[in-house]
């Protein structure tokens, strides 16, 4: 469950505009980065649908795909460039959650600040389990409902209805995140749970393209 289960094909969408990056000598980190400043401008233009105009909302669609377009282009790029990398690793992690804070941060204009943070929190939350099972077994967890790619598709959707039937789409989308946040950590946690009892181990350090969850890379 959950739209990370597209991402070879996605990958595979965007193999001709790896390829042009990787000639032009773009690296996996500049990628990485330009995603993170999709995500936060993502945010920006909900906020400022509420605060300025509604019309804003419709930015949202083209920096959900860069965001999500960066983040199946940096690991595919760290692969084919050779650059793959503990530290890649650590730079895709904290600037996921740096986009998520900044994009599910946006809302609170909307959906008002506890409601917001609560979308976060849960955000962190599958982040947290998906590196726990990376540690204890050796693969990050990715199922959904609600991961990383999910939250950033659903907000590409709700902003644009939003534009027709008020901030009330962006509150179903909140509360989406959050009770779909809710369940995949519910359902990650069991499943890593019942393997850790299985006695599965760690197979080895990860690096930046093994430990994405790319959507994502995704939480």
């Amino acid at each position: 469950m959950g739209i990370y289960r597209l991402k070879p094909w996605f990958v595979a969408r965007l193999d001709g505009l790896r390829v042009r990056l990787q000639r032009a000598g773009v690296s996996a980190d500049a990628v990485t980065i330009a995603g993170v400043a999709a995500g936060i401008a993502l945010g920006a233009a909900l906020a400022a649908g509420v605060l300025a105009s509604p019309w804003w909302w419709l930015a949202v669609p083209p920096l959900a795909l860069v965001r999500l377009a960066a983040n199946a282009l940096d690991g595919a790029l760290a692969r084919a460039s050779g650059t793959a990398r503990p530290a890649g690793a650590i730079l895709n992690e904290v600037g996921d959650r740096v986009a998520d804070l900044g994009m599910l941060a946006g809302l609170a204009p909307a959906v008002g600040a506890p409601l917001a943070a609560s979308a976060v929190a849960t955000a962190f939350a599958t982040a947290l389990v998906g590196v726990l099972a990376a540690a204890l077994v050796g693969e990050r967890a990715t199922s959904g409902p609600m991961g990383k790619a999910d939250r950033v598709t659903l907000l590409a959707v709700a902003a644009p209805v939003a534009i027709a039937v008020g901030e009330a789409a962006l509150v179903v989308a909140a509360w989406l995140v959050v009770v779909g946040g809710v369940a995949t950590v519910a359902r990650r946690t069991r499943r890593l749970w019942s393997e850790v009892a299985d006695g599965h181990g760690p197979s080895g350090q990860r690096t930046r393209d093994e430990t994405d969850e790319r959507d994502e890379r995704s939480a």
